[in-house]
């Protein structure tokens, strides 16, 4: 089965880490939502440095289409000021059948 996978690292500015949390959360459930969308987790690292927004995608549109979401250009606009850095990773992948 091929999907997209995404690897979202977000790196909060000092005192902002519960702010990223708080606006996650409209995120992460329409997200689940959405046609097309597998999964949609956030992770934390142990030592709360960043956070990983872990998300599986059925295909690039469904990706595009997400976002174009009214919930992730919210998220994208709320959280600008929270955000010290972030890297994306997106990941055209399939599962290997061993």
């Amino acid at each position: 089965m091929d999907f997209i996978l995404v690897l979202a690292n977000v790196e909060p500015k000092e005192g902002c880490y519960d702010s990223i949390l708080e606006v996650s959360n409209e995120l992460i459930d329409e997200s689940l939502l959405e046609e097309g969308n597998v999964d949609y987790k956030l992770l934390k690292s142990l030592d709360d440095s960043f956070l990983t927004f872990v998300e599986k995608w059925e295909s690039q549109e469904a990706l595009e289409k997400h976002m174009r979401s009214p919930h992730f250009l919210n998220f994208m606009d709320e959280c600008d000021e929270f955000i010290e850095n972030m890297t994306v990773q997106v990941i055209d992948a399939n599962i290997l059948e061993l």
